[in-house]
């Protein structure tokens, strides 16, 4: 496709619904794992895609690289409706990083098979001399070396593991990536290393990333644009500065206020907003808005109406009743 027909998001997601079904007590329920999620992913830059487990963040992940079929819905990958299509002509462009490294890759295989594999499937009149050289360039990209490339993956550790999954998923020169929770099973330091590694070959390579995780400081040096979701609805969207400066919706603010504060002094300081109880079952959520139930300003209507996303300017979206009292 050429540059002139791109279009300025690369992805569009359009009132998504992932519902599973599962039986129970002789009774089929629906479970509503997404539930009319909408939001846009501009070309070159990185969504954060943030809540607590459960939330609905990974089946969105999923389900726009099409291991799911959706139970409703639009899906836009630049400009093209991929909701129910063929994936086969967009794998080359599309591509996924996973959570846990090591049951993403095959213990059998090397790490030149493992890396090699996407280009055998959709380059296979490749020669192997330039197999080999894209396969070399992409290891050393993520920090590796051509001696790893003999070696199996119990071989390595974790981090080593995710950037090998990385090196696998950019060897076609995707131009779009989901990441889910690509570092949430690493340590620290080691998080900084893939995190940092991801924005340098973003710049190198001009992609966009869907960057699905639960650690709100990770999301905020990555991404561009942040989505708040709880229970299978997006609860506020905005741009990563503005969202971490200026939270409108209280399921944000508690998610802020979660986030470890290294001195001491201030953590003892600062306001922290405590959740009570449970996230609701998505096989039951509540009527009205999904988050009345733990919220502290929920009202009558927050229990019987659900709220509607409101642009309250400067595209800071928000899905809550009394958003404007609470500024």
């Amino acid at each position: 496709m050429s540059n002139e027909k791109k279009t300025e998001n690369i992805l569009e997601v359009k009132d998504l619904k992932m519902h599973f079904d599962v039986h129970k007590g002789g009774k089929t329920h629906s479970v509503k794992a997404v539930d009319g999620v909408t939001f846009a992913v501009k070309r070159g830059e990185t969504l954060g895609l943030v809540g607590e487990s459960g939330c609905g963040k990974s089946t969105i992940g999923r389900t726009i690289m099409r291991f799911y079929n959706p139970t409703d819905g639009q899906i836009l990958f630049d400009g093209n409706d991929i909701t129910h299509c063929d994936m086969t002509p967009y794998r080359s462009r599309m591509q996924m990083v996973f959570q846990d490294p090591y049951s993403s890759l095959d213990p059998r295989m090397s790490i030149n098979e493992i890396v090699g594999e996407p280009l055998d499937i959709q380059f296979p009149n490749m020669s192997k001399s330039e197999r080999n050289e894209r396969v070399l360039e992409q290891i050393k990209l993520v920090g590796l070396n051509s001696e790893h490339l003999s070696r199996f993956p119990h071989e390595f550790s974790g981090g080593q593991r995710q950037r090998i999954s990385i090196a696998r998923s950019m060897v076609i020169k995707p131009e779009f990536m989901v990441c889910d929770e690509p570092v949430s099973a690493l340590d620290v330091s080691i998080q900084a290393q893939i995190v940092n590694m991801l924005m340098d070959l973003q710049q190198e390579m001009g992609m966009t990333y869907l960057f699905i995780a639960h650690d709100l400081s990770v999301v905020r040096h990555i991404s561009q644009h942040v989505v708040v979701m709880y229970l299978g609805h997006v609860m506020e969207t905005n741009s990563s500065d503005d969202l971490y400066r200026h939270p409108l919706h209280p399921y944000t603010r508690a998610l802020l206020s979660a986030i470890p504060v290294p001195d001491p002094n201030t953590s003892r300081q600062r306001h922290r907003e405590i959740l009570q109880g449970d996230v609701p079952s998505p096989i039951n959520p509540p009527a009205g808005c999904v988050f009345s139930t733990r919220c502290r300003f929920a009202t009558d209507e927050c229990r019987s109406v659900p709220p509607k996303m409101e642009d309250v300017g400067g595209g800071h979206m928000v899905a809550c009743h009394h958003y404007q009292e609470l500024q």
